[in-house]
């Protein structure tokens, strides 16, 4: 049985049916743990700058970088609320990888679930992937979700 879940999602459809399958392995178990997780990679002041300066001018003000972290998040809570599952949310700013897996470390995680892009061979040789990183360093049973 799985106690302590941890599941990533970047608000694609890939993550939606991480959290998901997460949700429902969780609803089973009254003692489960959900730990939803979103993270990125903090942009570069250059990258801001110039993401910044492709926007009309009215949207310049409002800019808030945290807002799709926020909604992703609260759909994944009321995802798993529908289940009756009580989830734990984390917005980290850092590597996907590196933040899946070191939370999975700190909680001392059963299972880590992730999506997986479903790109071809060439892109996971070119660019990695995060299903394919936390593959290769998580602490615990991994579940990838196509």
């Amino acid at each position: 049985m799985f106690n302590k879940i941890v599941v990533g999602t970047d608000g694609s459809e890939h993550g939606r049916r991480a959290v998901e399958a997460a949700v429902k392995i969780a609803a089973g178990n009254p003692e489960a743990e959900l730990h939803v997780v979103m993270a990125y990679h903090p942009m570069t002041a250059q990258e801001l700058a110039q993401t910044v300066a492709m926007l009309p001018d009215d949207y310049r003000n409002v800019l808030h970088a945290h807002y799709p972290a926020e909604d992703t998040l609260e759909r994944a809570r009321m995802t798993a609320q529908a289940d009756g599952v009580t989830a734990h949310l984390h917005e980290v700013d850092e590597d996907p990888t590196d933040a899946l897996v070191g939370l999975a470390e700190n909680i001392d995680a059963d299972l880590l679930v992730v999506g997986s892009r479903g790109e071809g061979l060439a892109k996971r040789v070119m660019h990695g992937s995060v299903s394919t990183k936390v593959l290769h360093h998580a602490p615990c049973s991994v579940l990838v979700v196509l």
